[in-house]
């Protein structure tokens, strides 16, 4: 008997490919398109059909596992993207047109998108959950290789797949880097809770670990939070935390060795949870929606200040609070 669920999607499918433009009218209509799949562009797919029932919605991602109901294992979920999302299930339940494909390009001129499986979809309005993306550095020795080993699990679930076994394999008296950016982390709250995840797995799996954090951001107040948070659960006393004024920036790396040369001199380690300064998500870029600080401007209600088209949602946003709260608030506030 035919799986009930694969037909379903499958018709999704079909059903959204009938939304392909022809190119005959310069300016088709089309659905309320929302970009991204995660927690706030599955809120936000959900909420223009509570809004308007009638309303044509699809919802486009490029990644399937963001719409899996499974969650994480246990090990990595700690490391892992939030799953406050809806699953495909309740997508479709609702009336959500379902896509999965990846969006390369926003014609706002001819109100389309460019697909990249090569399709074109007109739409009526957009609205943005790209999320956020690695920003590069010159760093000596952060090659492809460097980026593979030592794994960022920053909103990647295969990353925190990776850095969960690499910590499972860690030797009794193993050394972890935990290395924040100099600038452009837009998460710092994230960036505590991270630092508190690693040293809490620690304690519990590997007490005579150590962990070492390097924290080259000039302008942080992260080390002081950390003390007070880590004393109260009893998880300080094998933490090292590398501040700018103590040298922690880096100056050379070389994945193969383990090796980390900072202002304070080298540093070897088991695993290094390497992450790398951030930006708004790559459609954002393309789209023309970011400016120099490398997120999306927008106003309260998440409209672009630089495409009046454009609603931006979740971590994208300049001056949002990124954690998985406010990108689910960010969602109920589009108009």
């Amino acid at each position: 008997m035919p799986d009930p669920s694969r037909r379903a999607f499958a018709l999704g499918l079909a059903a959204c490919a009938g939304l392909a433009v022809a190119g005959l009218a310069p300016r088709p209509a089309g659905p309320l398109v929302v970009i991204g799949g995660g927690p706030a562009g599955a809120a936000a797919a959900l909420a223009l059909r509570r809004a308007d029932p009638r309303a044509t919605v699809l919802l486009i991602e490029r990644d399937p596992a963001r719409l899996a109901a499974e969650d994480l294992d246990a090990p990595a979920a700690r490391f892992g993207p939030p799953r406050g999302g809806a699953g495909f299930a309740r997508l479709t339940a609702a009336g959500v047109a379902v896509m999965l494909d990846d969006v390369m390009q926003i014609d706002w001129a001819a109100a389309r998108l460019e697909l990249l499986s090569g399709r074109r979809i007109g739409f009526d309005r957009v609205f943005l959950a790209p999320g956020t993306a690695a920003r590069s550095e010159a760093i000596a020795g952060l090659d492809a290789h460097a980026r593979h080993a030592w794994p960022a699990a920053w909103g990647n679930a295969r990353e925190a797949r990776r850095l969960a076994a690499q910590l499972a394999a860690l030797p009794a008296a193993g050394h972890v880097v935990l290395r924040l950016p100099p600038a452009g982390l837009g998460h710092p709250r994230a960036a505590l809770g991270r630092a508190l995840a690693l040293a809490q797995h620690l304690a519990a799996q590997r007490p005579a670990a150590r962990l070492t954090v390097l924290d080259a951001d000039p302008g942080s107040a992260l080390a002081p939070a950390f003390a007070r948070a880590a004393a109260r659960r009893g998880l300080s006393r094998q933490v090292s935390w590398l501040t700018a004024a103590d040298g922690a920036g880096l100056r050379a790396v070389d994945a193969r060795r383990g090796l980390l040369e900072t202002g304070a001199g080298p540093i070897h380690a088991n695993v290094v949870n390497f992450i790398p300064p951030q930006r708004a998500g790559t459609i954002a870029v393309t789209a023309g929606l970011v400016d120099d600080s490398g997120w999306c401007p927008c106003d309260g209600a998440g409209r672009s200040a630089r495409q009046p088209g454009a609603v931006i949602l979740g971590d994208a946003r300049k001056g949002a609070t990124r954690t998985l709260a406010a990108a689910l608030a960010s969602a109920r506030r589009i108009g």
